[in-house]
């Protein structure tokens, strides 16, 4: 999915007339035939990493049996924003928008997320303790 994004934005961009280029080399031509500038992108995957670094603080601590729901939720919106930062990091390293240091903080962002979230979707299918242990009859 996220080639054929690019795929199609680099197709726009090429199909485009030379008059409908922005004078701008920072921004980036995008399918809607608007621009986003470089420094826009940089700070919505900014954005996104911080999100992914609260969120995975917050799944990372652990919860109870019954915040399991809650951390479904987390674990949700932990996976939203990493998909979020992927498709940034993607537009923006095909645009060559990123420096490397900028590149390898997300990299970063994203591996721990998955990391993260692996292990919380971990012990979220792991069955609880009352159902794994079966009740004694007295």
């Amino acid at each position: 999915m996220r080639r054929a994004a690019l795929l199609v934005l680099a197709g726009f961009a090429l199909a485009s007339p030379a008059s409908a280029q922005s004078e701008d080399p920072a921004e980036v031509p995008m399918a809607s035939g608007g621009a986003v500038s470089c420094s826009e992108l940089n700070n919505r995957a900014m954005e996104a990493s911080l999100v992914i670094r609260q969120h995975a603080s917050a799944l990372s601590a652990g919860f109870e049996p019954d915040a399991r729901p809650q951390a479904m939720v987390m674990l949700a919106w932990l996976d939203q924003w990493t998909g979020r930062l992927q498709g940034l990091v993607d537009v923006a390293e095909f645009s060559s928008c990123l420096d490397d240091g900028d590149a390898e903080s997300y990299r970063r962002a994203l591996a721990m997320a998955a990391r993260v979230a692996n292990t919380a979707r971990e012990e979220l299918l792991r069955p609880g303790r009352s159902a794994a242990q079966p009740q004694r009859r007295r």
